[in-house]
This record gives structure tokens, C-alpha cells and sequence, in this order.
């Protein structure tokens, strides 16, 4: 009998205790209680970042774009242009070295665009090319330094951060900037720039242009982004001022001009002997350039691109 008092005595004690623990804890509650406590202590998990964007939105090329402005003695004007919208986390720059490859760039399918750089002279340096540059590059390919130091110094820079931001500052290529920067194109024009102050050590490139030779813009963007514009006829300075006001940009600068301006968009807004003959005014000799800019998706932006499958021919299915 004692063995079986025993047996009962642990079925009600065990019975009694899980009563309690419900009365304490009703519905499992000591879980319930604990899993928020856990859940607020822990961080909440970041975000995946958003996928790249398709390759035609890397560089958006509009044709045929019209801005009036009123000029001060209430001459109302249009100015005619083309422009690529370029979205800098994704795209690189490269140094397209050599004389007169225009015709190259017009079948360059891997590129999503070339453009101009800044200005140069002709001379000794850079090997065959023969000129010297008058600011710094630092680009995909490599590093070209200005052959004119005082002139990288006394000029202003365009660059692409190491997490993709767009920027406009002045001066030369500096260890800092080096470390900061994947992208650098120094010698440009500062025509505008809201988002620094220009040193006492900035000169410039240009004076007061009294001709329209105002063709390529370096506009930053309000959402960041880079907006290459090519105008159709040129750009007096006072109407430039008008026309970037419009355009809402934060900064604009001014690469090499008149004859030397190039916007090309392989396989859609090729360059040719028409073109050199209207931006030269006639003597598309003048025209000539060592290097283009040339713009193509980031290696990041390849990397992040699915695995393209082949499908097999019908002729291999059937071996």
C-alpha cells in the first residue's frame, strides 16, 4: 500500500503545481512576457539596399529640350539643348586617350556616353599625346596629373565619393581627396556653386565671355544626381546664369568650350564631320582633341547584375 500512496501523493503535487503555474502564468504568459523584453534589446535588422537600377537609367539621355528666359530689357529668349541625366553611384569614368576617336566613341556599345574634359595645351607630356593638362585627373583607368600646377591649383573639381555621392569643390588632387574620392576631374570652371565657398586660391578658367562658346554644363543635381547639358547654339554668360537658375542646380561648372565640346551617346547621338564643322564655326580643324571622358557602368553595378543564361540551339539539343 505504501508504494501506491506514494504514486498518488506525486500525481496530486505534480497536478497542484501545474494548477499554480497557470494561475501564475495564464496562457503560457511567462513566454509571452519574456519574448518583447528579448525583441526590444536586440537591434532591428537593417534594410536590404535596393537593387541597381536598369542600365538605361545609368545615364538618361533627353534630346530636344527648350528653356526660355527673360533677359533684363525683357528680351525673351530660347535656349535649345540636349542633356544625359547620369546617376553617379553607378557609373565610371575613364580617360579615352587619343587624338580624334570620335568616330570610335559612335561605336562604342559598351559605353553609355562620352563627354569632354578639361582644358589642355599642346606640348610636352602625357607620352604620345603631346598635351598638357591643365587639372588633375583621377579616374577608372588611372591617374593623369596637370602638367600646369598652377593651374590644377587655381581651378575647380567635380568627384564621386567612395559611397557614390556627387560633389563640386576646388583646388588640386590632394591625399585627402585621394582617399576620400573614387573618381576625380579637376581643371574645370566654377560658374556656380552653392554648396561651398570658392577659396581666395580659385581663379577660374574663364573671364567674362563676350561670345556664345558656353556649350557643355556639369550641373549638380537636386537629387544628387549629375545632369550633362549640351546647348544647341552656345551661351552667353549672363543668360548661363538665367538658364542653370531655372534648371535648379546646386552647383555648374564648365569643362572645355566652344570647338572642343563633345556630348556623344554611342549608337544614338553620334559625332560627325557636320557636327565639327558647326561647333568650329567653319575650321573643324580647330576642333582636334587628345581624350574624351568616357562613361560606363560601375564595376559594382556589373557585379550586382544576374547571371545572363544562353540558351541552347536547337541543332546543340539535338547532339
Amino acid at each position: 500500500m505504501r508504494p501506491l500512496r506514494l504514486v498518488l501523493l506525486c500525481l496530486i503535487s505534480g497536478t497542484f503545481g501545474v494548477v499554480i503555474a497557470l494561475l501564475i502564468h495564464p496562457e503560457g504568459g511567462l513566454e509571452q512576457r519574456v519574448a518583447p523584453v528579448l525583441t526590444d534589446l536586440l537591434p532591428a535588422p537593417e534594410p536590404p539596399p535596393p537593387p541597381p537600377p536598369p542600365r538605361e537609367a545609368l545615364a538618361r539621355f533627353i534630346p530636344d529640350q527648350t528653356l526660355e528666359l527673360l533677359r533684363p530689357d525683357g528680351t525673351l529668349i530660347s535656349v535649345e539643348y540636349h542633356s544625359a541625366i547620369v546617376d553617379p553611384r553607378w557609373v565610371s569614368i575613364e580617360f579615352f586617350g587619343g587624338w580624334n576617336r570620335e568616330m570610335e566613341a559612335n561605336v562604342d556599345a559598351e559605353a553609355l556616353l562620352f563627354t569632354s574634359g578639361p582644358t589642355f595645351a599642346r606640348g610636352i607630356g602625357n607620352g604620345e599625346l603631346g598635351m598638357v593638362l591643365h587639372g588633375d585627373l583621377m579616374l577608372a583607368n588611372g591617374t593623369w596629373r596637370a602638367g600646369n600646377l598652377a593651374a590644377s591649383r587655381e581651378r575647380a573639381w567635380m568627384g564621386i565619393t567612395n559611397s557614390g555621392e556627387l560633389e563640386f569643390g576646388y583646388g588640386e588632387l590632394t591625399p585627402t581627396l585621394e582617399q576620400r574620392l573614387r573618381l576625380f576631374i579637376g581643371g574645370l570652371h566654377a560658374f556656380t556653386n552653392t554648396t561651398r565657398e570658392a577659396p581666395a586660391s580659385y581663379e577660374g578658367v574663364y573671364g567674362e565671355m563676350k561670345l556664345a562658346d558656353v556649350r557643355i554644363i556639369y550641373g549638380l543635381r537636386p537629387d544628387g544626381k549629375l545632369e550633362l547639358v549640351e546647348t544647341a547654339d552656345g551661351v552667353y554668360f549672363p543668360d548661363l546664369k538665367q538658364f542653370v537658375e531655372q534648371k535648379g542646380f546646386l552647383a555648374s561648372y564648365l569643362p572645355d568650350h566652344a570647338s572642343k565640346s563633345r556630348l556623344i551617346i554611342p549608337g544614338t547621338r553620334d559625332w560627325s564631320e557636320e557636327q565639327a564643322v558647326w561647333v568650329s564655326g567653319g575650321k573643324p580643324s580647330i576642333t582636334q582633341m587628345p581624350f574624351l571622358l568616357r562613361l560606363t557602368p560601375s564595376q559594382d553595378w556589373v557585379d550586382q547584375q544576374p547571371p545572363v543564361t544562353i540558351e541552347p540551339s536547337p541543332a546543340q539539343q539535338t547532339n
